[in-house]
């Protein structure tokens, strides 16, 4: 039997292309969503694009692969390292900046 080609943390590569082209175009349609208010439309996508896709590298960068503000445990451990959802979200987040700076550059709208 055949096995799909997977991401680092086991996750199969056709869902992450799946995630990362409904992530771009949810955070294009949210753009456009500002660009309604007033705005100029490839600014308002660029902008939707560059923060989203910053926060995501952001999180992705995080020890835990994501934040917790509350100490759940009182006794030393050692260092967990990076998740193994790390390096997916920051190729996500990397995906969405550059889609963020081909508007800025083509500007389509």
């Amino acid at each position: 039997m055949d096995q799909p080609e997977t991401t680092a943390r086991g996750v199969p590569l056709r869902i992450f292309v799946a995630a990362a082209a409904g992530s771009i175009l949810a955070v294009g349609l949210l753009g456009a969503l500002f660009a309604l208010f007033g705005h100029k439309a490839n600014t308002s996508i660029a902008v939707a694009y560059y923060v989203i896709g910053a926060l995501v590298v952001i999180a992705g960068g995080f020890p835990t692969g994501g934040l917790s503000f509350i100490r759940m445990r009182t006794t030393r451990r050692q260092p967990a390292g990076s998740s193994g959802y790390a390096l997916p979200s920051m190729l996500l987040g990397a995906l969405l900046i550059g889609a963020g700076a081909l508007v800025d550059l083509y500007k389509p709208f």
